[in-house]
């Protein structure tokens, strides 16, 4: 199907899951659990349209014209302007109580669509729909006469909202679940004390869905997944553009690097010494994170090894993870890297965050910002504390083109590397060993993180 005769939905990152959009005229059931963002998702849908000059129609059977348009401008979305300029229609029907006012209605948003050639619909819900028509045939006669006919047929693409009670699995729309052209399911589960939300794309005639479950999140902006992978973007590590060295490897731009490290062991100046400092002094822009250190403390660290203009090539971050669902991290991740484009991104003390999702969702973003990242030519060294025994449970451990494991020696630090990316290596013994003097850490030491060929300067 060519693109122009894909619609839009509005909503970032599952347009691009949704290869752009989806066919226009299609019918999408959009189910959820209370408060899954379904109303919000159906309004960015509307408001897309809206924006690219299209009229919509919202018809509403759970919410007053007044708070609605107050709920959306949270979301920055002006819908009282659009209705001025006659591109959308809020339609209550709240005062609908008999199956005869649900035929008179029903006859009625058709006219509206007619009238006004709306190329958008959005009904809201269809439970209530359900609920008024009585009967399993009468729902079926309404929702396929009034939807799948009337709708479908004028070539108005539609969200039909449905509400999913907390832990339930189906719709309760039978057959219409299947006439329709596509299925979204907003869901959420507690974990670790924290919402973690996702969608399940059942079904999408006309668009692959590569990844059917896909978490994402609430923002300013409304309701956002993180974007989709591309994996034919992925750079050459055989014939790299550009290398960095760092403990004696050649590091090809792009490559992930897991450094796991003693638990006893301060991350905080094999961070600065060993890499952010020699990074930033060759001229590298360097994005460095850490979920064990506050920003006070990782500024500080770095005013005594870097001058101004080196400074302003570090963007310093501090996370707590125990605020972070797995799409708000990723999501952070995607987007501060695309707003800042840096060289090499360090993250330390990664394991809490770990600590505070499920294994496979930890895995899950790490594995998405890993490849992103590559293919934008961004390398990621993660910090992770762990001891030597458990450094291949790490989730991704066999994943990351580099394993390193560091730990405290008497004058310094031990490294050793247990994998370097093309090389084979020992199954019981690191691939090579390097002691690093406590001196050399405080402020950037001749095996730091540098671009092959650049001389490191020593500290300030």
């Amino acid at each position: 199907m060519g693109q122009t005769s894909l619609v839009r939905l509005g909503v970032a990152g599952l347009d691009e899951a949704l290869r752009e959009g989806v066919p226009r005229g299609s019918i999408i059931l959009l189910a959820g659990y209370p408060g899954a963002g379904k109303t919000t998702l159906a309004t960015q849908f509307a408001y897309e349209g809206v924006r690219n000059g299209e009229r919509a129609l919202y018809v509403s059977f759970v919410e007053p014209k007044e708070d609605f348009y107050r709920n959306s401008a949270n979301f920055g979305i002006n819908l009282a302007e659009a209705e001025s300029k006659g591109l959308f229609k809020y339609y209550e029907a709240l005062n609908v109580s008999t199956p005869e006012a649900l035929s008179d209605l029903i006859e009625d948003i058709l006219t509206q669509v007619d009238s006004m050639g709306a190329s958008r619909a959005v009904v809201d819900s269809v439970s209530a729909v359900e609920q008024l028509a009585g009967d399993a045939a009468r729902v079926r006669e309404v929702l396929h006469s009034a939807f799948y006919v009337g709708l479908k047929k004028r070539g108005v693409t539609s969200i039909l909202v449905a509400e999913l009670p907390f832990g339930g699995e189906v719709v309760g729309l039978g057959p219409e679940e299947f006439i329709a052209d596509g299925v979204i399911i907003m869901k959420y589960r507690y974990v670790k004390g924290k919402l973690e939300r996702y969608a399940e794309v059942r079904k999408m005639r006309g668009s692959p869905v590569p990844m059917p479950h896909l978490p994402y999140t609430i923002t300013q902006r409304g309701v956002v997944f993180p974007p989709a992978l591309e994996l034919s973007s992925l750079p050459s590590g055989v014939r790299p553009h550009r290398s960095f060295r760092f403990l004696g490897l050649n590091v090809a731009e792009g490559s992930g690097a897991l450094i796991a490290y003693d638990p006893t062991l301060d991350p905080l100046w094999l961070s600065v010494g060993l890499l952010v400092a020699p990074a930033a002094r060759a001229g590298l822009k360097v994005r460095y994170g850490s979920y064990v250190h506050g920003l006070a403390s990782l500024k500080h660290a770095l005013e005594e090894c870097l001058g101004p203009a080196e400074l302003d090539r570090v963007l310093v971050e501090a996370f707590d993870a125990s605020t972070l669902t797995a799409a708000d991290a990723e999501l952070q991740a995607y987007e501060v890297d695309r707003n800042f484009s840096p060289d090499i991104v360090i993250v330390e003390g990664i394991n809490m965050l770990a600590e505070f999702l499920d294994r496979p969702d930890y895995t899950g973003v790490i594995y998405r910002t890993l490849v992103r990242r590559a293919a934008s030519n961004i390398a990621t060294l993660h910090l992770y504390a762990v001891s030597m025994q458990e450094v291949w449970e790490v989730p991704l451990s066999s994943y990351y083109d580099y394993v390193l494991y560091a730990y405290p020696t008497e004058d310094g630090i031990g490294i050793d590397v247990l994998r370097a990316w093309g090389q084979p290596g020992p199954s019981k013994r690191p691939l090579r060993s390097l002691r690093v003097k406590a001196e050399e850490l405080s402020c950037g030491s001749q095996l730091g993180l540098r671009p092959e060929g650049s001389q490191n300067a020593g500290g300030r």
